[in-house]
């Protein structure tokens, strides 16, 4: 294991212990305040979880624990995290000079050598979190191999963390709260050249060095959806959710709301339903079920709506549930959008509380798009887990063109669901693996017991969508890149919505799968890495350190001229926003 590994977790772990040890004098037999910490060797999380989760022989290798409630969150396996306290308004890091030359056959590092910044170049300041909008899931650690060898976890496609660092940086100049940042979903909002299979979902594997540890290596592991086309899809049937409370008159949330439903109206067909439902301090009908063919009734419905008044968001997802089973389409997509900053102040205000009235609709066959909007004030936990136990995704919309990426170029992706309750378990072999950890999806994980339980609730993914995952991995002592050992297996499990058969499809992931130096690796491999490592970054995740934000500055900045789309200029140009460089 190399220094810098040991470094990290020694700081990890100390991090820990402090913040437990902080917890503890302020109220010992409190688990509401001030967040609990614990290694999962030594902590009984029995009755801890409001989930009906617990751990199999084995043990519970990764443990996932909530500021809230220390709650068991993931699976025997898929994410033993902990919470560093990190300052942050810290600058980053900068990597040693042996870190910087990982590759010496052609000149190319990982990332590369850069010019330090000049000192009156400032990196911008963080927005901090004082009222618990974002939740901090924590940081997954490191899981020896022999101690548990598999990873279980549902796969997950909301871009709601990205979009919203991009308002922060690119409007604002700042950085965004470290509780906003999900690493998942700053990958999955980016698009990777994935085969795309006739039916249901397919994977595949590649890999490379880590920029995070030159001992260490990455494995990807692609997911992609059928692509279905936009003449092909079913008729569709819309219950339109809007928040229209006070807190949503500013012009990046109720107007452009108005604005986004019409583009999403004017990319619907005949046959196809549209209702309206909003709320503040209560809720109401303001368009019944209405086909599309009265395009003016629905146009003048969605202009008419105004804000004012407090937020009973529970009152709008029960009349819009009820309105959306009563226009259910046996044979067709059913949907609720839901339109808000994610504020609740009347009602129901517990997302949980929430989240599990509409469990039972989403079981049958009832799906949910979240939609948050404004930057400044976004509740983005409600707007998330909604999402998550609704059978749906979220996705953040801040200006007119983000609206018609996802209500026109993507809506298909954004009304067809291609699979349902999907989940990964990779099983790594101990005997080449030393030790592994998954970036990100800390919220996201499955007892791996579970894995083939289809009553667990897990992923969905739309049609065309993406799902990827990163792990690190340390080779075993004895093992070099170039042998021809099979590093372990990835099995993807999920339910086709139609038919409610249950596929599992398994690949190999091979020595041979991942090139032993950054240059050999493609371009598809780079751009997710390096939009990993920002994310990472941006996080302060302890594992990143030796990573220097000015190398991934000039990394993403050579990428921008092989990948040559609107997606990938505007990431560059967050990085460079962060790194403090415009």
């Amino acid at each position: 294991m190399s220094l810098r590994r040991k470094v990290a977790r020694l700081l990890a772990i100390v991090l820990t212990v402090l913040l437990v040890a902080t917890a503890c004098g302020s109220d010992a037999d409190s688990t509401t305040s001030g967040g609990v910490f614990a290694d999962s060797s030594s902590s009984d999380t029995s009755n801890d979880s409001s989930f009906d989760r617990g751990s199999d022989d084995r043990g519970d290798a990764e443990s996932v624990f909530t500021d809230d409630a220390m709650v068991d969150d993931t699976n025997d396996s898929a994410a033993a995290t902990t919470r560093p306290s990190t300052d942050g308004d810290a600058a980053f890091a900068g990597r040693d000079e042996d870190a910087a030359e990982t590759e010496a056959d052609d000149g190319v590092g990982l990332f590369g050598t850069v010019e330090v910044a000049p000192e009156d170049e400032e990196v911008p300041s963080r927005t901090q979190d004082s009222d618990g909008r974002f939740t901090d899931y924590g940081i997954r650690r490191f899981i020896d191999a022999d101690d548990d060898p598999f990873s279980t976890f549902a796969l997950d496609v909301d871009t709601g963390s990205y979009s919203i660092a991009r308002g922060y940086l690119l409007d604002e100049g700042e950085l965004p709260p470290r509780a906003s940042v999900r690493v998942e979903e700053y990958v999955n909002a980016h698009t990777y050249d994935y085969r795309a299979p006739r039916r249901g979902l397919d994977l595949e594997v590649d890999g490379g060095p880590s920029p995070f540890d030159e001992d260490a290596f990455l494995v990807r592991i692609g997911v992609q959806a059928v692509e279905i086309e936009d003449d092909e899809r079913v008729p569709v049937s819309l219950t339109f959710v809007v928040d229209t409370s006070g807190s949503m008159s500013a012009n990046d949330r109720l107007p452009l709301v108005r604005r986004s439903l019409e583009v999403l109206v004017d990319e619907l067909d005949r046959g196809d339903t549209v209702a309206i439902v909003t709320y503040s301090g209560s809720s109401g009908i303001i368009l019944e079920p209405t086909d599309v063919r009265y395009r003016d009734d629905i146009i003048d419905a969605i202009r008419s709506m105004d804000s004012g008044g407090s937020t009973n968001l529970q009152a709008g997802l029960d009349t819009g549930y009820d309105l959306a089973r009563e226009s259910f389409i046996d044979d067709g997509v059913n949907r609720v959008i839901v339109a808000s900053d994610g504020l609740a102040n009347a009602g129901i205000t517990d997302v949980d509380r929430l989240a599990d009235r509409i469990r039972r609709d989403a079981d049958e066959g009832i799906g949910i798009v979240t939609v948050g909007y404004g930057l400044r004030g976004i509740n983005d936990t409600t707007m998330e887990q909604l999402a998550d136990q609704g059978d749906g995704f979220y996705s953040y919309v801040d200006t007119i063109d983000e609206a018609k990426r996802l209500f026109r170029d993507e809506l298909t992706s954004t009304l067809i669901t291609a699979a349902i309750d999907a989940k990964i378990q990779v099983e790594f072999d101990p005997d080449v693996v030393e030790d592994y950890r998954l970036l990100g999806y800390e919220n996201r994980g499955v007892l791996d017991r579970d894995f083939r339980n289809d009553d667990v609730d897990a992923g969905e993914l739309g049609a065309g969508h993406q799902a990827t995952a990163l792990y690190e991995i340390t080779l075993a002592r004895g093992v070099d890149i170039d042998d021809r050992d099979e590093i372990g297996v990835v099995m993807l499990r999920w339910e086709d919505p139609e038919t409610g058969d249950v596929t599992e499809i398994d690949e190999d992931i091979d020595l041979r799968d991942v090139e032993p130096t950054w240059s050999r690796t493609d371009e598809d491999f780079q751009h997710a890495v390096v939009v990993a490592t920002f994310a990472e970054k941006l996080r302060n995740n302890p594992y990143a350190d030796e990573v220097d934000l000015d190398e991934l500055l000039e990394e993403v900045e050579r990428l921008d001229g092989e990948i040559d789309t609107d997606e990938f200029d505007e990431f560059v140009d967050m990085v460079r926003v962060a790194a403090g460089r415009r």
